[in-house]
């Protein structure tokens, strides 16, 4: 048992489930949950960023049945309503994973998730457009498992090869999401805009990635990120 202090009371959860809210990522990851140093869980579990009327909500649900709903008005004000209360909750995130901490029950909460699959997030059976395309998705689903496989084995902490083509697999959850709020979220990732262009019905901007200083080009279409890979290092010059 986890703790009454650590279950979602979705009775009164902020985050309304109303029919306007979209999903912005869908995912199927690995999750680990900590309390005071100790750790509660470590497997399987869902993701999905949802937004509507201004608020953004992160859905994370473990394997043993255990929810939770972070929300607020964007990603770096998250609450959190629990049995004791609502508590605030920081988000944080790093180059192969989130992690959102909070306090409740007299102690330090860590709940850290790894995306290894991203879902289209449209829930009809039909494809459409704006939304990344099947083929996109499977390599995102790749990208993301490979990189996930290379920075667990990488002992020395680099990053992973910059290969002309390759996807970012850090980025990977932000295909098929919004120009906007994606961009946002590179530059929180500490990316830097180096220009762009517009190639027939996509537009393609090109960033320089934190750290490695290798460029990375993004290509946009209908409004939505469609892939995020490494490109020539002379696109970001």
């Amino acid at each position: 048992m986890l703790g009454p202090g650590l279950l979602l009371f979705t009775a009164s959860a902020p985050f309304h489930q109303v029919a306007s809210a979209e999903t912005l990522v869908r995912a199927a990851g690995r999750c680990k949950l900590e309390r005071a140093g100790n750790e509660l869980f470590n497997g399987h579990c869902s993701f999905k960023h949802k937004a509507a009327g201004g608020t953004d909500a992160f859905v994370v649900k473990l394997d043993d049945g255990t929810d939770f709903n972070f929300s607020g008005p964007n990603p770096q004000a998250l609450q959190l309503q629990t049995y004791a209360g609502i508590v605030n909750v920081r988000h944080n995130a790093k180059p192969d994973h989130d992690v959102f901490l909070w306090n409740t029950d007299g102690g330090d909460h860590r709940l850290s998730v790894k995306l290894d699959s991203v879902q289209n997030p449209d829930v009809d059976f039909e494809d459409r457009p704006q939304k990344a395309t099947s083929a996109t998705l499977v390599g995102v689903a790749l990208g993301g498992l490979i990189g996930a496989l290379i920075a667990g084995s990488d002992k020395g902490g680099s990053s992973e090869p910059a290969r002309v083509g390759a996807p970012v697999s850090a980025l990977q959850p932000l295909v098929g999401v919004k120009g906007a709020s994606a961009e946002s979220e590179m530059t929180r990732k500490g990316y830097t805009y180096r220009g762009g262009d517009q190639i027939g019905d996509s537009a393609f901007t090109y960033w320089e990635q934190p750290r490695t200083n290798s460029c990375v080009a993004v290509r946009t279409t209908n409004g939505r990120y469609q892939s995020i890979t490494y490109t020539e290092p002379s696109k970001c010059r």
